[in-house]
């Protein structure tokens, strides 16, 4: 036989190990706070991954985008310019209408409802990509942003100045 260990007064000190339904729980329960804190941070993560990849859509003039189309593939970006007057086409699944800015004029396919703003001479801001399904570099956006406050008039003064200047100029050949 082998000597138990003992404390004092004469008690068993030996761990045990009968099986008993208290031990099973802690461990159930340890195994749940580790797979909720795997789940948490997994679901932070993916919130994290979108914000940053929101916050890292490259803008771009209408003139600037269209000279680095061949650089920018199908990367999703933002271009600002001027609608075009009458160039907007209603579809059914949304809007076509040529953006200009700095001379340079891009057609767009946008799928979505535009804002309530939207229309010629407005200065835009649209988020997607370049396809060039006809031959012709044409942006495909799926939202637009128009300026309308005077913030954006005070911090982009420069660009303000062009567009306004831009959306009367007729387009380059």
């Amino acid at each position: 036989m082998s000597a138990q260990p003992t404390g004092p007064a004469g008690l068993d000190l030996t761990p045990r190990d009968d099986g008993s339904p208290v031990a099973g729980r802690r461990r159930t329960r340890r195994w749940w706070s580790v797979g909720l804190l795997v789940a948490v941070i997994a679901v932070l993560g993916v919130v994290l991954y979108q914000g940053l990849g929101n916050a890292t859509t490259y803008f771009y003039n209408v003139d600037q985008a269209v000279a680095k189309r061949g650089e920018l593939g199908t990367k999703r970006v933002r271009v600002q310019g001027n609608v075009v007057e009458g160039s907007v086409v209603r579809s059914s699944g949304g809007v076509d209408f040529e953006l200009r800015y700095g001379g340079v004029t891009v057609p767009v396919q946008h799928s979505g409802e535009p804002p309530e703003l939207f229309g010629p001479k407005i200065p835009v801001v649209l988020e997607g990509a370049f396809t060039s399904a006809s031959g012709k570099p044409t942006f495909r956006s799926d939202r637009i942003l128009i300026r309308h406050d005077n913030n954006y008039d005070e911090r982009h003064e420069d660009r303000v100045t062009q567009a306004e200047r831009d959306a009367e100029r007729p387009a380059r050949p």
